[in-house]
């Protein structure tokens, strides 16, 4: 199942000025994705607004939880199940 996760947190707990800890954060939450049996389609951020944003695959919110566990303490994850709208519209088309 496809998900979007977007994660924020704010200037205080930003990790940007410590490498070491930008590193074991935001630096591996994608290998930490991967080893938690979590496809990562794609990953980006808005640094100067402190987001970022993820597309993954995953059949577990325990994989999903245990994979995001790098950023867990540096603010707020929503995690979003997100479907193909193209292919969504064309099943409903095709129901007409």
């Amino acid at each position: 199942m496809i998900f979007h996760v977007y994660h924020s947190h704010n200037e205080l707990t930003c990790p940007i000025n410590d490498t070491d800890l930008f590193l074991s954060s935001f630096g591996s939450v994608v290998d930490s994705l991967e080893a938690n049996n979590v496809e990562v389609i794609g990953a980006w951020i808005d640094g100067p607004g402190h987001k970022s944003f993820y597309i993954i695959d995953a059949d577990s919110a325990d994989d999903i939880h245990n994979g995001l566990h790098p950023i867990i303490a540096r603010g707020t994850a929503v995690i979003t199940p997100v479907a193909d709208l193209q292919e969504r519209s064309r099943e409903v088309a095709e129901g007409q």
